[in-house]
């Protein structure tokens, strides 16, 4: 028992359970705003096609969600895996380009989940005639207080001010007041009530790419404030030569706060099409190796690939950035010079550090879309966990990066409308699809890394997750950008406890963030979901006003996975054992995949079917427990096996007689076997010439007396099966009954 414990112990130390750094925040949530920015139309018998605006929502589990904008409003069902559409009224949402510039009331697009039901993931979807768009929607509590804009550059005259950059920023709070850097200067904004929605424009077809908005550092509880940005173009041509006219499309993208960048990440080609990059830097000094070069950026510029790219490559820098992938013009996108179905957009990629392993997605057929496709690239030894829709792609094949050879990539065209992506290990994945002059793409789902996040901490296997574990005794630690003067913290069920302790200093690449534990040693008996709400007070430092900072949070209590384990009970020395899993994860998106075997003999194994010899005889007390990802642990079971000394004896071991005769006459009355007595596991089996058996011992303390069932047997020849179960081959025959 003690050396059992020592390993236990070595092992969860020695990150059996991977011990979680950072906690991020999905993009999944309760949650939303969107906007509906400024589009131009495409014409068709010369009258302009309106665009429309469809808000996609779907989840893994049955959930609900009500959208509104101004004063309509609409609520539906969500089936789990289903994508369900909500057409957004465009007098409601719309912004025109009269109301560029100007705070605009009502005019956020706001999505949220009925109180108690599961989280969703959210996209939007802007399309009329030829020119669509699409982005994924963040969840409110992955906002940020800055962004970078990322649009592109606008080539050719266009008339009545159609073919410009934009920046749409909705307010998701009263009182917050903005600021956006210009060219000509900062430009202050201030929302009185949450959707609010302000749509910025240069007075010129300027790129405003790099374009800073963030949140007034000296207005009233500016430390509190989030807001939602979307950026793109109206309309826009993008190619290597003269602008085309007739292959326009807008561009529409969500964008990141930096705290959600990072610093690597995998491009995979558009389907035969080439592509655009530009790569955006955070701060100063921003070293960038990028297609077998390296260059230097600053804060707020970017660097566009200088020529038309066809093949997948990997990006790393040495602070966060963003990067954008563009397809372009038909005319100029084919990657074999023949005609294809394309146009302009944009995608705002996400970094390797904050991959997926399960989302469900929609692949728009609207508006003339034809050819839909998925984008996955994932590390290159995982590759065959990937499925879509429960099953490994059916077209498509898996290719390494060149750049990184760790790291591979696949295209898969679909035909549905939608499609659930799931793995064992985390991948990043885009959607896009293609018409005639028509295109959309955008990112199929992403973690978001926050600047304040809570773990719950399993006391059993020592590890920081985002959920608890049902039985198992849990703490709580909340990690937070600034060192807080007081918390209160305020589970559930529970009465609110005033409890600071001294915080553990956690180093980062944008100064130290601060992790308290709040050490009650919890146990929770049900499965379920609870809310754990906190409140810090802030100190004033770096422009920020002292505040109360309330923050809320979920957490699942999810089951521990059911031990369940085979193997031989008998073996023996130096022969090889099999030992096989058959455990229960209990969840059906976090499958099992850590393993600890203690075979008894001061040997253990990770593996999930391990192998293993004893090298001497005895029996030996396996002990076993299984866990996942998110630090749930298994009950240790144990099971005993018997492990034997193997008798080599040559081949006069077992010499059976060929007859006897069971007549009573006290002579060859039984089945004599000289030595069978040294096999202790032997078996013996007797069958007739058609197969039944008439006898069978296990070891051979009464030898066959030529009965079966009391009755003696008739005359007549038998065959027998002897197996010694100790490595060496059976023994058969003939046996003759005589009397």
């Amino acid at each position: 028992m003690r050396i059992w414990r020592i390993t236990l112990l070595t092992l969860i130390h020695l990150s059996f359970f991977l011990s979680i750094q950072a906690q991020n925040i999905s993009n999944e949530g309760t949650d939303f705003w969107s906007v509906f920015p400024t589009h131009d139309p495409a014409f068709y018998l010369g009258l302009p096609k309106l665009a429309n605006n469809t808000i996609y929502v779907s989840s893994k589990n049955n959930s609900e969600v009500t959208v509104t904008c101004g004063a309509w409003s609409q609520t539906k069902k969500i089936m789990a895996n289903v994508v369900e559409p909500f057409l957004i009224p465009r007098a409601d949402a719309y912004v025109d380009l009269k109301d560029i510039n100007t705070v605009k009331v009502q005019k956020g697009i706001h999505i949220t989940v009925t109180a108690g039901m599961p989280k969703v993931a959210v996209y939007s979807h802007i399309y009329a005639g030829r020119r669509s768009s699409a982005s994924l929607i963040l969840p409110t509590d992955a906002l940020g207080q800055q962004y970078f804009s990322m649009n592109y550059t606008q080539n050719g005259n266009i008339n009545d001010g159609a073919g410009r950059n934009y920046l749409a920023i909705v307010a998701t709070e009263p009182n917050t007041k903005i600021i956006i850097h210009t060219r000509e200067g900062k430009r202050s904004v201030s929302f009185n009530n949450a959707g609010e929605v302000y749509e910025y424009m240069p007075p010129d077809q300027r790129d405003l790419t790099g374009t800073i908005v963030e949140i007034d550092p000296l207005s009233p509880d500016n430390c509190n404030k989030r807001f939602a940005v979307f950026s793109g173009n109206t309309s826009v041509s993008i190619g290597k030569g003269s602008p085309d006219e007739d292959s326009r499309d807008p561009l529409y993208q969500q964008l990141y706060p930096p705290t959600s960048w990072g610093k690597n990440y995998s491009v995979v080609p558009f389907k035969d099409r080439k592509f655009l990059l530009r790569i955006l830097a955070q701060e100063d000094n921003t070293r960038v190796d990028f297609n077998g070069g390296t260059f230097i950026l600053n804060k707020g510029q970017f660097y566009e690939s200088p020529s038309l790219l066809m093949e997948s490559l990997f990006i790393k820098a040495n602070k966060k950035i963003s990067v954008a992938q563009y397809s372009l013009s038909q005319i100029w996108s084919s990657a074999t010079n023949l005609e294809m179905l394309s146009d302009p957009d944009m995608v705002l990629l996400n970094p390797i550090e904050f991959n997926v392993k399960a989302i469900t997605l929609f692949s728009s057929t609207k508006e003339r879309i034809s050819e839909r496709y998925i984008n996955v690239s994932m590390k290159t030894s995982v590759t065959s966990t990937f499925k879509i829709d429960g099953a490994a792609p059916e077209n498509g094949t898996w290719s390494v990066i060149p750049s990184n050879p760790e790291y591979s990539c696949i295209q898969i065209r679909i035909s549905n409308v939608s499609s659930t992506l799931t793995a064992n290990d985390g991948f990043n994945a885009i959607a896009y699809g293609f018409g005639e002059k028509e295109s959309y793409s955008y990112s199929a789902g992403t973690n978001l890394a926050a600047d304040n996040y809570l773990l719950i901490h399993n006391q059993l296997t020592n590890t920081d997750s985002k959920n608890a574990c049902v039985g198992q005794k849990s703490n709580f630690k909340i990690v937070l950008p600034y060192k807080a003067l007081s918390i209160t913290w305020d589970l559930e069920g529970y009465s609110p406890i005033d409890y600071t302790p001294e915080p553990q200093i956690i180093p980062t690449p944008d100064g130290p963030s601060y992790a308290y534990l709040y050490n009650r040693d919890f146990i929770f008996d049900e499965l379920g979901k609870l809310k754990m709400q906190i409140t810090a007070v802030r100190p004033n430092e770096n422009n920020c006003l002292s505040a109360e900072i309330e923050y809320d949070f979920d957490f699942d209590i999810n089951p521990v996975p059911t031990p369940i384990i085979s193997l031989d009970p008998e073996g023996f020395v130096d022969s090889l054992i099999s030992f096989t899993d058959l455990s229960n994860s209990n969840l059906t998106d976090k499958p099992l995949n850590k393993w600890l075997w203690d075979f008894g003999d001061d040997q253990v194994s990770t593996a999930q079917n391990p192998t293993h010899i004893y090298r001497k005889p005895g029996d030996f007390t396996v002990r076993f427990f299984t866990g996942r990802d998110d630090g749930c642990m298994s009950e240790v079971i144990t099971k005993v096996i018997r492990i034997r000394t193997k008798i080599n004896y040559d081949s006069t071991d077992i010499c059976p007689p060929n007859a006897f005769s069971p007549n009573d006459d006290k002579i060859n009355d039984t089945w004599i076997i000289d030595a069978i007595e040294t096999y202790p596991d032997v078996t013996v089996e007797v069958f007739t010439r058609y197969g039944a058996r008439i006898f069978f011992s296990s070891g051979y303390s009464v030898p066959f007396d030529g009965k079966f069932k009391g009755e003696a047997l008739p005359v007549g020849t038998y065959y027998y099966i002897i197996d010694p179960n100790n490595g060496t081959k059976r023994v058969t025959g003939a046996l003759t009954l005589l009397k």
